[in-house]
């Protein structure tokens, strides 16, 4: 009897222990990299960059030894985004993973009718990441997901690792993931800059047909170009490099940069010397001026010399001084080209709105419904730069040759 009971209480325990019965297999499911988002003829694209397992295991790249690219990128077609999700798996064998997706390509079309079925999915499932970084792309978003990024295997993760560089190391088109892109088109601003990438070169390094051992470089290249500008869920205009610089250091996002300057008392136009910013902050006052507002932009900056051609002894502090206001001349300089864009395209980048929100709530009650028509192109602007150079290298003076020694 007491054997009896004994058996009967274990396969009461067996019972109740959990089983794998929603298992996946780890060769069932087909990992992406990226992923990209279209529009045709009132319906959505979507295509998805998977990783090839059994390329990756031998460690090779696209074309060496036969063995093909290290990713597969194929295409669907839906009038909803979980309808052409659904219709990949006609095509494909394995289940779609996202966990490890790197970047979100959206391409013109797309970014023009609206992102916002785009956000509500990467909010709405528990398989997509919020923290995937957005690119747009001025052409098709499945264009970009077929070009190589030598000499990297996986192009979605090349693609992050120069949008993560791009933020730490120049500031010229920080990169966004998409929560933060979400949370800006729906702050009070209502106004978001995304990357654009592009395909710079000749025509021929599809996936299909580059082979990075047999040739130095390929023919072409993907590279950031500009910064597109997002007025709530839509593309509304573009921003160049300077422009987009400019925004930078007015939004607090700089963290290192290079800056190139003129020597003091020479032509504005020859950028002979440069500075490594090591550290950057931005600080943002508004401030009540009559019926408007004028912003007070505090900017402190610091780092080292990198190149210097300026004749004189940097021991003497007066140079330091006057290489010093150089730099801020050069940082007032892109802080205003920035403004004059955001002015014209009238969408608040640098996220006035906030702050005056913030320290005005009720004057904020009395602009915001004319805020971008109207409002934000009477802001005035007044920039106070402060930049000190803390290592001016290990040569006190330009390095000169000496005299006759030129050209030898």
């Amino acid at each position: 009897m007491r054997r009896f009971c004994f058996c009967m209480m274990m396969l009461m325990c067996m019972a109740l222990l959990s089983g794998c019965w929603n298992r996946m297999e780890l060769n069932e499911l087909g990992i992406t990299s990226a992923t990209g988002f279209d529009r045709a003829n009132g319906e959505w694209l979507m295509a998805y960059q998977v990783i090839v397992p059994s390329v990756i295991a031998l460690g090779s790249t696209s074309g060496s030894g036969g063995s093909g690219a290290a990713v597969h990128v194929f295409t669907t077609q839906g009038k909803t985004i979980s309808h052409a999700l659904n219709r990949s798996y006609l095509e494909n064998a394995r289940y779609l993973y996202f966990a490890h997706n790197n970047v979100l390509i959206i391409g013109q079309e797309a970014a023009k009718e609206g992102i916002s079925p785009i956000i509500d999915l990467y909010f709405r499932n528990t398989d997509s990441r919020e923290s995937v970084y957005v690119v747009i792309s001025e052409g098709k978003a499945s264009d970009i997901l077929k070009k190589l990024v030598p000499p990297e295997n996986l192009p979605g993760s090349a693609i992050s690792e120069i949008l993560q560089k791009e933020g730490r190391l120049s500031g010229y088109f920080p990169p966004i993931k998409m929560y933060e892109l979400a949370k800006q088109i729906s702050s009070d601003s209502k106004s978001a800059g995304v990357p654009e990438i592009v395909i710079a070169g000749e025509e021929g390094n599809e996936l299909e047909s580059l082979d990075i051992f047999k040739k130095t470089s390929s023919k072409e290249k993907l590279k950031l170009s500009r910064l597109s500008v997002f007025e709530g869920d839509r593309l509304v205009g573009w921003m160049n490099w300077r422009e987009s610089y400019g925004v930078s250091w007015l939004s607090d996002k700089i963290k290192r940069s290079s800056i190139t300057f003129s020597c003091p008392e020479s032509d504005p136009q020859n950028k002979n010397a440069s500075i490594r910013i090591s550290s950057a902050r931005t600080q943002v006052t508004p401030i009540k001026d009559g019926k408007h507002f004028t912003m007070q932009i505090k900017v402190k900056a610091e780092g080292g010399l990198s190149e210097l051609t300026c004749k004189g002894d940097l021991t003497e502090p007066r140079l330091i001084e006057k290489l010093e206001d150089e730099i801020e001349k050069e940082i007032n300089n892109y802080i205003n080209i920035g403004w004059e864009a955001v002015r014209k395209l009238k969408a608040d980048l640098p996220g006035f709105a906030g702050y005056v929100h913030r320290k005005y709530p009720k004057e904020w009650n009395e602009v915001k419904e004319n805020w971008k028509e109207k409002e934000l192109g009477e802001i005035k602007l007044d920039v106070q730069v402060n930049v000190k150079i803390k290592h001016p290298g290990f040569i006190s003076n330009s390095y000169d040759l000496p005299d006759g020694e030129e050209g030898k």
